[in-house]
């Protein structure tokens, strides 16, 4: 692996061609980071300073040194440690609001439009136009990119009311990219001097999908080594009962029966006192929106880790990236659809190395959501409640 010094204009301008090891890791919706040690030497302890960028030649990502440890082990060994965040940590330095006029915690900020749009637009005003502050542009920064190839997961369609109080425009951005499942991401344009953001949904990669190569992970395709997976039902919830001044809504996830009951019934309260809206069609739309945005926060949860082979034929970047679904194949011989939501690179003594690690989309099985015929099902609205209904 190579790691680049980037000038002001995000260019290389050095390599960094000897160092102890390196840590790098990206995320499909989260701030990466980034941990490099080098033998401490006059000339490195100038070179790395707090506010550098650097750059690695397997990824278009950008990371900013935040803090530099230099340190000196029994043995006499001074190692200097380099840590720091990738370039969309600038987003958590920036406020989402509509306006500056109220910032009190019952001001919003409501937007309404398909998800990925309202995270558009929420980068645009606020780090494009600067509808907050001149100061607050990014510079160098076009919106929407082509270095990467079109996604063919299409994007939600759903129209939604976003509704949010004054945070960062990072906060603002990954709640709703979480829920929906999308990425977001500020990437260089090589030595073009030019950045991207750039909102994203991935690309089927599974054996489902014929319009691009399956990339399938599996110790028996010896592509894996050194696995380790996760499962929890712990904090799983199936039914929320949204209460309002104004009004109830019972709200069920898409994969659940609103028949559950019993001991597979896990309810989760929430209390909605700001939805005041008198219009019954509207304040019923804002707490099912409600109740739809906090069950996404208590899934099942799944997830993977994996250490693909250096001979694997799937390259980072190449054959799959960020956001795509890939295919995990279990020894029991189960299949899962899983999300590509990090990505991490390891230089060190050992070698160069990299594995993602994939969260879970839906299992393939008898009983399971995705083997239920939708063909004659339709979501229907009636007011407090939503539910799939039998159409003629």
């Amino acid at each position: 692996m190579e790691v680049y010094i980037l000038d002001s204009l995000y260019r290389r301008s050095g390599i960094i061609d000897r160092f102890e090891s390196l840590i790098w890791t990206e995320r499909l919706s989260s701030i990466g980071d980034f941990e490099l040690v080098l033998h401490s030497t006059p000339g490195n302890r100038l070179l790395f300073v707090p506010g550098i960028t650097l750059g690695m030649n397997e990824t278009y990502r950008v990371m900013t040194v935040e803090t530099v440890e230099d340190s000196t082990n029994e043995d006499g060994l001074q190692t200097l440690t380099v840590k720091g965040r990738s370039l969309e940590k600038i987003l958590d330095e920036r406020l989402a609001r509509d306006n500056l006029s109220n910032l009190t915690l019952e001001s919003k900020w409501a937007i309404t439009d398909i998800p990925t749009e309202i995270a558009r637009k929420i980068f645009h005003d606020i780090c494009i136009l600067g509808q907050l502050h001149a100061g607050d542009i990014i510079p160098l920064v076009d919106e929407g990119s082509t270095i990467f190839p079109a996604n063919n997961v299409p994007e939600p369609s759903e129209i939604v009311t976003y509704e949010f109080e004054p945070a960062s425009v990072y906060t603002a951005v990954k709640n709703i990219a979480d829920q929906y499942a999308f990425g977001f991401r500020l990437i260089r344009n090589l030595d073009a001097g030019q950045l991207y953001f750039d909102v994203y949904t991935g690309s089927d990669r599974t054996s489902q999908q014929t319009i691009l190569p399956a990339v399938i992970f599996s110790q028996e395709l010896d592509n894996l080594q050194n696995t380790k997976s996760l499962s929890s039902n712990a904090l799983y919830r199936n039914a929320a009962y949204v209460i309002s001044p104004v009004g109830n809504s019972v709200v069920y996830p898409l994969d659940v029966d609103p028949a559950v009951a019993g001991f597979q019934r896990r309810v989760l309260f929430i209390k909605a006192d700001d939805i005041t809206e008198a219009d019954t069609g509207i304040n019923a739309a804002q707490r099912i929106q409600r109740g739809k945005e906090e069950l996404a926060k208590y899934r099942n949860l799944f997830a993977f880790d994996g250490e693909i082979n250096q001979n694997s034929q799937y390259k980072y970047g190449i054959d799959y990236q960020l956001g795509d679904l890939v295919e995990l194949r279990d020894a029991d011989g189960g299949n899962n659809n899983m999300q590509v939501t990090e990505q991490i690179f390891v230089s060190d003594s050992q070698g160069d190395r990299s594995y993602p690690t994939l969260a879970l989309n839906f299992y393939i099985g008898a009983g399971t959501w995705l083997a239920w015929d939708f063909s004659n099902q339709a979501w229907a609205d009636f007011g407090p409640t939503e539910y799939w209904e039998d159409q003629p």
